[in-house]
């Protein structure tokens, strides 16, 4: 996801940290992104949550992956929306904004630069706010009043603020990110997550007062009993769209003979 900035950045691609829902819009893997948007809306439509914490319990689960893509479905309704990098530890957001990390959050509380300049404004609507420099002590930062400060500001600004964080097994920076957001939606890999880290996950999440929007299933492979449904619900998601994309060409055609004539 390239930025329009005029600073030159040597940067790296990251193919991990996709966007499937910009890159793929009509994927299934889009769309499913889209389901978890609306099942928040739908699940809190007095309280709507605006601040959304994205955890895990350890590495390389997804929640990196789905910060990014959970953020990128409220952009494409027109919201303004802002991810925000608090794992201070082992900081992965920038590498997906093909941006350096530097001039981030850290940085704006160390007073070194001002909020604007920190956020990195990208394509598809979607804004960033990477770490910045290296913290010596990310608990003592992240619990600090300023970090609170910061985040009433940034509430002014953003209609949502998707918050990707340390594995909630490995630190305590989760729980105190926590108090920061609205929610958590807790990532779940099928293929890396145990049933005993999860467990531990959601009760240290209980344990801390932690509000817990929902789980997200990540790296789900299916299974030969999955494969007919799989396939057909495959089949019926893009004829439906086809259908729908057809029908849209039929419409600008007529109305490009309608201009002809006229």
């Amino acid at each position: 996801m390239a930025f329009k900035a005029k600073a030159k950045h040597s940067v790296t691609d990251h193919p991990q940290y996709r966007i499937i829902t910009v890159e793929q819009p009509l994927s299934i893997a889009a769309e499913s992104y889209r389901r978890i948007k609306t099942s928040l809306e739908f699940a809190n439509v007095d309280t709507r949550p605006q601040v959304i914490q994205i955890c895990s319990s350890m590495q390389g689960e997804g929640k990196s992956v789905t910060a990014l893509n959970v953020a990128a479905t409220y952009a494409e309704d027109g919201k303004k929306v802002l991810v925000v990098d608090l794992d201070f530890r082992r900081p992965k957001l920038h590498r997906s904004f093909r941006v350096e990390n530097k001039d981030g959050i850290t940085d704006v509380l160390a007073g070194h630069i001002k909020l604007e300049q920190a956020i990195k404004h990208g394509e598809h609507g979607i804004d960033c706010l990477n770490r910045g420099s290296k913290a010596p002590y990310p608990t003592a930062i992240l619990g600090s009043d300023n970090m609170a400060d910061l985040f009433k500001t940034l509430r002014k600004q953003y209609e949502y603020i998707i918050v990707d964080c340390p594995p909630i097994l490995a630190v305590s920076d989760a729980a105190i990110i926590s108090k920061l957001c609205d929610g958590c939606l807790f990532v779940v890999s099928q293929s890396k997550t145990e049933k005993a880290a999860a467990r531990e996950s959601v009760k240290t999440l209980r344990d801390n007062g932690v509000n817990i929007l929902g789980c997200v299933f990540a790296n789900i492979s299916a299974k030969r009993g999955d494969y007919y449904y799989s396939n057909k619900y495959k089949y019926y998601y893009q004829n439906y769209y086809g259908k729908e994309n057809e029908a849209a060409k039929a419409n600008e055609e007529v109305a490009e003979e309608e201009k002809k004539e006229n």
